[in-house]
């Protein structure tokens, strides 16, 4: 029978964003809310500071002439003061409009024209990008600095002076109807120009309120934000679902796989939000350690190993895994963790895998930016690896002109769904269909029991002259899992008739070197190691599936901000050069 993730409590409260949080500061008042690493030493604010902080901050933007529906820019990393600024654009009733810090600066500006921003908070490290955009033509009454500054000016101040401001000028916050836009987001652009999605404080809270029902989340858990957080992913699901439940959130101090373990560490984190290439490098971090370890040791690990390998017969490796890896996991600062979620791509299925036989959780969700952006996720005592998981309380999902294996376009409906692209009615109108439901892009099918697979995308799908559908993400899957391949990047060159499957792969040249190390091998060395590993990993895929070219390429694909290769700045390219 097919199924939703069941909701097992009763929500805090539903509102405007504003309202919800201020009701955490109330529940909450005491307990930590947001921790970060400096100056050699974690600082700390409790729920009640930050309420007091965002208080004052948006006290200070409506001082400065910020009026209701206004919009404001955020960009910066992940800190307190991001936080501060966010919540303090929503009480003062404006509309925030975060930026991916990955952008160029013409990107920044076709944000800013568009979206018609007229205040911004900026963190130091792009200010000076921000003030070279305002010279050539001027966007903004107000720039607001996250730190302190040595100078200041009519339109440029800092944190302090606005906080000094709002104190001088205090104000209720406002809590806009839910219903009124929250925030503007500009899509990474994987396939060109970004568009903006709008998002209202009923469509984000819905998500929270639907992801607090249904996991198991609580004023006891402790997360470590490490991705992004103007990507609505980490926005939802490691800020503004921790903050409803009474969490405590530390940002790491940094994407190294050694940082990101110490802050596990430091911080007891129980639970982390991350995408794929993240927990392979933690993965692979954890295994380096092992193959330093002396020899004594590296046996009794693999023997351990392959004993919680074989409790999977019987599902029960993860408990293995627990029990015989604690002191790994102690040593290594995982022994609070209670489980890992991933998202923003596909998660190879070894992984979950790899990560329970250390008694280690790691399961997937779904969505997208245009839902807020949270759809399915895998109930933490059911996961299926090869699946997003299960639909969210209110969410209905719907296979669109299905072939005869089931698989079409995945399509959802629910309160979380955006209000549509910002002045773009023609893309809002394509992004739904007859029944009001968005179009994902999505390939995939439902099984039985009502868990979502996604296949791949439709835009990257290749159909060969013999009319088999091929998805590139599933060949992908199969080529990273060779310890000799970096990433690779599947995608159809023309052929009569159809499409032949060809890959880009970027060799792994430190576990080349590591492996063969004194041996110094050629480019064609290293192109006949690539080819017999390619073999290797197609030999279990039906013949049509298999590659039938690969091309080497040095350096790594361009990538979005959660890792998502940006294909439109490849493949076309190279298959124009190829074809010359």
């Amino acid at each position: 029978m097919k199924r939703a993730l069941r909701a097992f409590r009763p929500d805090r409260g539903q509102g405007s964003i504003p309202e919800v949080f201020f009701r955490a500061v109330k529940d909450f008042g005491p307990r930590p809310a947001l921790s970060i690493f400096r100056e050699g030493t974690y600082q700390h604010l409790t729920y009640a500071e930050l309420g007091e902080r965002v208080r004052l901050l948006a006290s200070g933007l409506r001082a400065l002439g910020f009026s209701r529906g206004e919009k404001c820019a955020l960009l910066g990393p992940n800190s307190p003061e991001w936080a501060q600024a966010y919540l303090a654009i929503l009480a003062a009733g404006g509309v925030c409009v975060p930026i991916d810090s990955l952008l160029k600066p013409y990107e920044f500006r076709h944000i800013f024209e568009e979206a018609r921003v007229r205040f911004i908070f900026v963190a130091r490290r792009f200010l000076e990008t921000v003030l070279e955009i305002e010279e050539e033509r001027p966007h903004f009454r107000k720039i607001i600095a996250l730190e302190s500054l040595p100078e200041r000016s009519s339109k440029l101040l800092d944190l302090p002076e606005l906080l000094e401001k709002g104190r001088k000028r205090p104000r209720e916050p406002l809590f806009p109807d839910p219903e009124e836009l929250a925030v503007l987001i500009y899509t990474s652009g994987t396939t060109g120009r970004a568009k903006g999605v709008m998002l209202t404080h009923r469509n984000l809270v819905s998500d929270v309120v639907a992801c607090y029902r249904s996991l198991p989340v609580d004023e006891n858990d402790r997360f470590l934000s490490v991705l992004p957080l103007h990507h609505t992913f980490e926005c939802t699901g490691g800020f503004l679902l921790p903050l409803y439940s009474g969490a405590h959130i530390t940002f790491a101090r940094s994407l190294k796989s050694r940082d990101i373990l110490a802050d596990l560490r430091a911080s007891k984190a129980t639970i982390m939000l991350g995408v794929p290439l993240l927990f392979q490098k933690l993965y692979e971090g954890l295994e380096r350690a092992v193959r330093k370890a002396s020899l004594p040791r590296r046996t009794l690990f693999q023997a351990l190993l392959r004993v919680s390998g074989a409790a999977e017969r019987w599902g029960k490796e993860e408990t293995a895994g627990r029990l015989l890896f604690r002191g790994l996991r102690e040593k290594a600062g995982l022994s609070h963790l209670r489980f890992f979620v991933s998202g923003g791509a596909p998660l190879p299925p070894h992984l979950p895998r790899a990560f329970r036989r250390l008694g280690i959780k790691l399961f997937q969700g779904y969505g997208l930016t245009e839902a807020s952006p949270v759809l399915a996720v895998n109930p933490p005592e059911a996961p299926k690896d090869e699946s997003v998981g299960l639909p969210l309380p209110g969410v209905e999902v719907k296979v669109r002109d299905p072939d005869s294996q089931g698989v079409g376009e995945l399509c959802f409906r629910g309160p979380m769904v955006m209000k549509g692209y910002f002045e773009n009615p023609e893309a809002t109108r394509a992004a739904f269909d007859e029944e009001g439901f968005l179009r994902t892009g999505d390939l995939g099918y439902v099984d039985e029991e009502g868990y979502i697979y996604v296949c791949g995308r439709a835009k990257n799908l290749i159909v060969t002259p013999a009319g088999k559908n091929v998805y590139p993400e599933e060949i992908e899957a199969e080529l990273d899992k060779s310890p000799y391949i970096l990433e690779s990047m599947v995608f159809g060159f023309p052929r009569e008739g159809g499409e032949e499957v060809w890959a880009v792969i970027v060799p792994d040249y430190e576990a080349i070197e590591r492996d063969f190390h004194g041996r110094h091998l050629s480019e064609k060395d290293v192109e006949a190691l690539i080819s017999r590993e390619v073999k290797a990993r197609m030999a279990p895929l039906a013949d049509y599936k298999r590659v039938k070219r690969f091309l080497l390429r040095e350096e790594e694909f361009p990538k979005t901000s959660t890792r998502k290769i940006k294909r439109h700045l490849v493949v076309p390219k190279l298959i124009a050069e190829l074809q010359k």
